[in-house]
């Protein structure tokens, strides 16, 4: 801004250096010739005044070649041409008077702004100056000619006008490259070279055309006109073939700069399309969570006084704000509870990583600066770098408050979704705090007017962004071992090597007896079930398996209150605590049971306090997840994890025991063995393959 402002007073210093004395030039011009001059010559004299207006009025405007994109202009007129006849048959002071004017009208047919007429003004009132003094020095030292206008000897004539033309070019031409240097901030002799040295061929005719119209006004004015003015009409027109030439060069220039824009648009545009895949196949993002996030980002920076630059920014920082998530592993994204403080430590670089990859991208937008900001806090407790109030962008401010808006009110893997009126209270109670105050109070006066914009987008064909569903790997790829060979399964019989205790190894020894004797596969998770309980104590217990061989996870079995009612439940993988395990085949642990299970369920388990899940294993395959519900425990603990995952391997153990035929209990519900004590919940298609079963009750 400094800067601007310096450079801003440099061209006003200069326009006023070379505005006044012009003016003055010119009026001591006026004065000299009203006490100077006969009326006679100033009869003559003021019968050029016309031919010059009319010539000014039609000037040939030629758009600078380094002024595409700030539209600067430069006149030509044929003029020239009698300023420095003017000069030679009447001296300086009429030349000065004339070049002045014609210097006013003609800019003045160009840009109606009288700030650059009166520059013009004056400065062809000091370059008519310049030239008719020039002009005089090469008629007197030059040919020692100090005589009246007649007496003068063409070649002088010839000679002299050549040497005021030349000083005309170059003063005329100095001087308005000072002043657009000005203007665009770079050097003066650069802009000569690129706008003015290509013009010099275009005003050397003109001392030509100024001395045959010194030859015929030593007959008469008449002659003058016969011939001066075919001249100058051809001399106007080769000037406008120029000027369209010059115009045809500066359209191919500005086409090529515009597909050059086109390309980096779309390049950009794919960039941004490509890093928003990347970002959907670590972190499943959804086009309309975007575009609901743009609408509120864009409707609070134009209420702000956001600029252009800074709005397209949040627009393309709403997509990509969590790019950096590519460097964080994948169980720490689809974790479905709390993260340890060394998991945090690894997304919090998700900040970092993300702004590094969008600092390699030449955006013609700040998003490098919303994408690593964007959790910063108010207070200056948030990551990276820990900025505090205004010192974080105000584009990675708003877009804090409108992202956290939007994604509370969507299931994650960790918490359910929050209502509208539950939201609002959730941003309230940041402001001050995580969130800055006056972007909280913009976004909540104005939240009706952006969800309108929101429906009304609802019925438009939203954008996508490049987010697509994850092209899955074929059987063959699946089939395919890594060169290294694939790790060691831990089995059953490595349970030994665990530090149990006597007692641990024994309760564990009676479940593998009793397992191993369960005639049936009903009886025999009916009969795991039982004993699981007086080793791991829950409440509830499901057992989910694949009962088509086709990735469809279904509730099979469960035990204990509220059992019936998770009976069919299907587990899509990647959704809560036993879809998290079906996906990563490691066990998960004290979660909130309420983000395993639907809506509709949820309300059952109000009362619960933690989880258990884990995945049961053969021969590297999934077989099944085994979740348990607790009320009386706040956590499992160590010991507890442990002997679970024991028990799972002893169970894996079994039902690899168990013979292909062995005959299932026809009974939907309430089935057990009669040494069971508790009820084993079945559904009708456990242990079948091939079928898809869905119950009333998941939904």
């Amino acid at each position: 801004m400094e800067q601007k402002q310096t450079a801003k007073t440099k061209r006003l210093v200069f326009e006023a250096a070379v505005t006044v004395p012009g003016l003055i030039l010119w009026l001591l011009a006026l004065v000299f010739l009203s006490a100077n001059y006969s009326l006679r010559d100033l009869i003559i004299f003021l019968a050029l005044v016309p031919l010059v207006v009319t010539a000014s009025v039609f000037p040939n405007v030629f758009p600078l070649p380094t002024g595409l994109f700030t539209q600067e202009k430069v006149t030509f007129t044929p003029s020239d041409s009698i300023v420095l006849l003017v000069a030679c048959w009447y001296g300086p002071a009429p030349a000065i008077f004339i070049a002045g004017v014609e210097g006013f009208i003609s800019s003045r047919r160009a840009v109606r702004r009288l700030s650059s007429n009166i520059f013009s003004f004056g400065m062809m009132s000091l370059v008519g100056g310049a030239s008719s003094m020039a002009l005089g020095a090469v008629l007197r030292y030059g040919f020692s000619e100090t005589g009246t206008v007649q007496q003068h000897s063409f070649p002088a004539v010839g000679v002299a006008l050549l040497v005021a033309n030349v000083v005309h070019i170059v003063v005329n031409t100095g001087l308005v490259s000072k002043f657009f240097a000005l203007r665009q901030g770079d050097t003066t002799l650069r802009l000569w070279r690129q706008n003015f040295l290509w013009a010099a061929p275009n005003f050397l005719p003109t001392s030509a055309v100024a001395s045959v119209l010194y030859i015929t006004l030593q007959y008469n004015a008449l002659l003058t006109f016969v011939i001066g003015a075919p001249i100058l009409v051809g001399l106007y027109l080769g000037h406008r073939q120029y000027r369209n030439s010059v115009q045809a060069r500066i359209n191919a220039i500005e086409q090529a700069q515009q597909e050059r824009i086109a390309m980096m648009e779309k390049a950009h545009r794919e960039t941004i399309e490509a890093l928003a895949v990347a970002i959907n196949a670590k972190d499943e993002v959804t086009h309309e969570h975007v575009l609901r996030v743009q609408i509120y980002a864009a409707g609070v920076a134009r209420l702000l006084g956001c600029t252009a630059e800074e709005i397209e920014a949040l627009r393309a920082g709403a997509l990509l704000h969590d790019v950096g998530k590519i460097a964080v592993p994948d169980y720490i994204l689809n974790k479905p509870g709390k993260l340890t403080a060394a998991e945090f430590d690894k997304m919090k670089l998700h900040t970092v990583v993300g702004a590094q990859i969008l600092n390699r991208v030449e955006f013609p937008y700040p998003v490098a600066p919303v994408v690593r900001h964007h959790h910063e806090r108010w207070d200056g407790k948030g990551y990276p770098d820990g900025l505090q109030g205004e010192a974080i962008p105000l584009t990675a401010r708003i877009l804090s408050v409108v992202d956290c808006f939007d994604a509370v009110r969507e299931d994650r893997q960790y918490r359910k979704a929050m209502t509208r009126e539950e939201a609002i209270n959730f941003i309230m109670q940041g402001s001050g705090s995580m969130y800055d105050p006056r972007v909280v109070g913009t976004f909540i006066t104005h939240l009706p007017e952006f969800e309108a914009e929101i429906v009304a987008h609802r019925d438009v064909p939203a954008p996508t962004f490049g987010i697509e569903q994850i092209e899955q790997l074929s059987e063959a790829a699946l089939r395919v071992a890594p060169a290294a060979g694939l790790a060691e399964t831990v089995t059953a019989e490595r349970v030994a090597e665990r530090k149990l205790s006597a007692p641990q190894q024994a309760t564990l020894a009676t479940l593998a007896q009793v397992l191993h004797e369960a005639p049936t596969l009903d009886e025999l998770v009916a009969a795991f079930l039982t004993n699981l309980k007086a080793i791991v104590p829950y409440e509830t217990c499901a057992v989910a398996r694949d009962v088509s061989a086709a990735g469809n996870y279904i509730v099979t079995h469960a035990a204990g209150e509220h059992g019936a009612l998770l009976l069919g439940r299907k587990i899509v993988p990647g959704e809560g605590v036993t879809g998290w395990t079906l996906v990563n085949r490691k066990s998960f642990f004290n979660a909130d049971p309420k983000l395993d299970l639907p809506t509709a369920l949820a309300e059952h388990f109000a009362s619960y306090r933690t989880l258990a899940a884990c995945p049961l294993m053969q021969a590297d395959e999934l077989q099944s997840v085994v979740t348990l519900y607790a009320v009386s425990l706040t956590e499992y603990t160590p010991e507890q994890q442990m002997l679970l995952e024991e028990s799972m391997r002893l169970f894996a153990s079994a039902l690899a025991a168990q013979p292909t035929d062995a005959p299932l209990l026809t009974s939907a519900t309430g089935a057990s063995a009669p040494t069971q004590t508790q009820i084993i919940y079945r559904h009708p298609t456990a242990g079948l393959t091939g079928v898809v079963a869905e119950s009333d009750l998941a939904h």
